[in-house]
């Protein structure tokens, strides 16, 4: 933004001067070119002249710098009051705002120095030439910060100031150019104010700044894995003032892993996703697939805290989502949970752990009366079973005993969806000569009559790849490939024939 200010006014001055020059010139070429004297009423005791022209000179001075402080004082404080309250801090302490205020206030006082020093018998030449030059360059510079400041105040540039502002912070430490503790609360406001810019705008339905905010802490994390493991010890410890409400453990914690960077940061996350429940529940996915892509680069750099730090945060959302009984968000982030689940399936002890969860957030989902929630975290464990047995996990066996001890019936009322995605477990057991564990799910659903099994078969060998209505994922849960039907029909039959 600042080179693009810079390029606008090198610009507006290089058009003022051309423009200005070849007036002049052919002003100076039509009059004969006279001798510098003769375009000058210095010498000529007639200063009083000189007077008339720097006065208006200084007017639209004065002029420029009250509608430059109008524009700031009303544009400034109205969008920090909907973004951040720090704007204004941010806006006073940015150099261009800093050098360009300065600059036109010094100017308006200097035309008034120099009509001041003006004098029957004294014209201050040099003065008035550079009054000249400083009211060209000044308003050469107003319209260009004027854009300036319009794109200073823009909530998408906050996002990218306040990113690369924290970035900074983290490089300055580790190349110890900065102490620690006093870095780690500044980086500890700039975060914050990140997620404050991220509330305000789902407070007002502006999803497209909330998205960035979301994504700028993303990548802001990514940034800083390139600094962490250069930082002094001192960067990592924590105290309560920083974390207020935490317990002592947790702060230990928090230090003996070296988080709360990240911590802070998906802390943001959580507050945007519980904001986005009650007022954007169709953001709900931005934060979602922000902290399972925090939770990915962290498996790649082998960064274990960090990515179970973005699990425990994954287990939140469920929860919030489900207290709230929003069923939109619970579905999209049974659906991120399990993408991440497939990056992590070389993660067995990992992935017996998201089993666990998914059990036991499809148990208080029951308990909360959302009766679709259950079947959506069997359908997408059942998918995370698959890749186990694919990738040979050994947490597979324990995933799909998971998958099992989720109800498909409650006493009479039989959950055809959990039924069909426990055949479509079947179906992928048969196909890959896996008969101990076809005869697993077999026996799992032995208190299903034959004619619930048709209807569940019949369903699931009809169902289109696409959804009947616009979703999320779009896919049919219910949709089998043409390549994986048969073994579905073997399974079916085979199901029908034991309880023959």
């Amino acid at each position: 933004m600042r080179r693009l200010f810079l390029r606008s006014f090198a610009l507006a001055l290089t058009c003022f001067t051309l423009l200005f020059g070849i007036e002049f010139f052919l002003e100076w070429s039509r009059a004969g070119y006279p001798g510098w004297s003769s375009a000058s009423y210095a010498g000529h005791n007639d200063n009083s002249k000189l007077v008339d022209v720097l006065s208006p000179m200084a007017r639209a001075y004065n002029n420029v710098l009250a509608m430059l402080i109008g524009m700031i004082g009303l544009a400034i404080p109205l969008t920090a009051n909907m973004h951040t309250p720090k704007l204004i801090e941010m806006f006073l302490s940015d150099r261009v705002n800093r050098i360009v205020l300065t600059f036109i206030t010094v100017g308006a006082a200097h035309v008034l120095w120099v009509d001041f020093m003006v004098g029957p018998d004294f014209a201050p030449t040099y003065a008035i030439t550079f009054a000249v030059i400083f009211a060209l360059v000044g308003w050469a510079l107003l319209l260009p910060y004027f854009f300036y400041v319009i794109r200073f105040i823009d909530p998408s540039r906050l996002v990218v100031r306040l990113q690369n502002a924290t970035t900074t912070i983290a490089a300055n430490v580790a190349d110890r150019r900065r102490e620690p503790a006093e870095a780690q609360q500044e980086a500890l406001r700039r975060i914050g104010q990140l997620g404050t810019i991220i509330i305000k705008s789902l407070d007002r339905s502006d999803r497209d700044v909330a998205a960035e905010g979301a994504w700028a802490l993303k990548c802001m994390l990514d940034d800083y894995e390139k600094y962490k493991k250069r930082m002094p010890k001192e960067w990592f410890i924590v105290d309560r003032a920083d974390f207020v409400g935490l317990s002592d453990e947790a702060l230990e914690m928090i230090s003996e892993e070296k988080t709360w960077y990240e911590f802070k940061a998906l802390l943001q996350l959580e507050l945007g996703f519980m904001r986005a429940l009650a007022h954007a529940p169709d953001t709900v996915s931005v934060f979602s697939d922000a902290t399972r892509v925090i939770a990915s680069r962290a498996h790649e750099n082998h960064d274990e805290y960090t990515l179970r730090l973005a699990i425990r945060f994954f287990n939140n959302y469920l929860r919030e989502a489900i207290k709230k009984g929003n069923l939109r968000a619970v579905y999209d982030v049974f659906h991120q949970y399990r993408k991440l689940a497939r990056t992590l399936a070389d993660r067995p002890e990992i992935l017996r752990e998201i089993g666990c969860h998914f059990v036991y957030y499809a148990g208080m989902a029951r308990m909360s009366k959302m009766v679709f929630a259950p079947h959506l975290a069997l359908f997408d464990l059942g998918f995370i079973v698959r890749r186990a047995y694919e990738r040979a996990s050994p947490a597979a066996p324990e995933l799909l005993s998971q998958a099992l001890s989720l109800p498909h019936r409650t006493k009479d009322d039989v959950h055809s969806m959990a039924v069909k995605a426990k055949l479509i477990l079947g179906g992928f057991f048969v196909e890959n000569k896996l008969a101990p564990e076809a005869d697993l799910v077999r026996k799992s659903l032995s208190d299903i009559d034959g004619a619930e099994i048709d209807r569940a078969e019949k369903d699931l060998l009809n169902a289109e790849r696409s959804f009947f209505e616009v979703t999320d994922r779009q896919v049919n849960l219910e949709y089998v490939p043409p390549e994986r039907r048969e073994p579905l029909r073997d399974f079916c039959d085979s199901l029908q024939e034991t309880r023959a």
